[in-house]
């Protein structure tokens, strides 16, 4: 597989002082010329799975995308950010959120002609459904977890597939899938809609490029990791 992971467009959230934070921010105004920035660029790949995590602020990066170029969108529940939908800011800030439900999601994609296949766990009572802060711990578990269903779905397919996902979650991936090539841990922050492209070729991962944010104009790179 062609495997190009992608931090959502600047949120709300990217763009206020952390004591301000909310749980599910919108993209913010520029945000959305982000996101029509990289919809053009994503136009000229020939996307055979299209994933997204449930986060609005993903949900909204992705809508750019099908927008540009109608195609089948795939809601993953377990490529949210670290931490999962919760509440406050800072370490002690551990009360969950519903995070959004599936009609809501549901409704996002509703206009567009093609279906959206959304995982069964994902309920009307949200996403995240309250649950307590997710610890670190388990986020590096979940990012094995994520790892394998990459492998398991599309494996040395050759597909080309794109995932919406989270600087945070994105760090915790690549740092199980590149754990003999580079310390992701050294890596400077990953810009809003930054691209990094990996393949599988049945056995293990090459890195292809690491957080190009090429398809931007300088004035458009963010990259505030909240």
């Amino acid at each position: 597989m062609q495997l190009y992971l992608i931090r959502h467009a600047e949120s709300e959230n990217n763009a206020m002082p952390p004591y301000q934070r909310i749980e599910d921010p919108a993209i913010t105004p520029r945000g959305r010329l982000q996101s029509e920035y990289l919809a053009k660029w994503t136009s000229t790949l020939a996307i055979d799975t299209l994933i997204t995590s449930p986060f609005r602020r993903s949900i909204q990066t992705t809508r750019f995308i099908v927008d540009q170029s109608p195609q089948c969108v795939h809601v993953w529940h377990n490529v949210f950010e670290r931490g999962g939908c919760f509440r406050g800011h800072g370490p002690d800030a551990t009360e969950g959120g519903p995070g959004m439900g599936r009609e809501s999601i549901e409704k996002e994609f509703s206009a567009l002609p093609h279906d959206c296949i959304i995982d069964e766990t994902i309920t009307s009572a949200g996403w995240w459904a309250g649950n307590r802060r997710e610890t670190d711990d388990q986020a590096n578990t979940r990012a094995e977890v994520v790892t394998e269903r990459l492998i398991q779905s599309f494996g040395a397919s050759g597909k080309t597939i794109v995932a919406v996902i989270h600087a945070d979650f994105k760090r915790c991936l690549l740092a199980k899938m590149l754990s003999q090539v580079t310390d992701v841990e050294k890596v400077g922050a990953f810009v809003n809609t930054g691209i990094t492209k990996l393949e599988f070729d049945g056995h293990s991962w090459k890195l292809h490029w690491l957080n190009s944010a090429s398809h931007l104009p300088s004035r458009l790179v963010t990259g505030i990791e909240t």
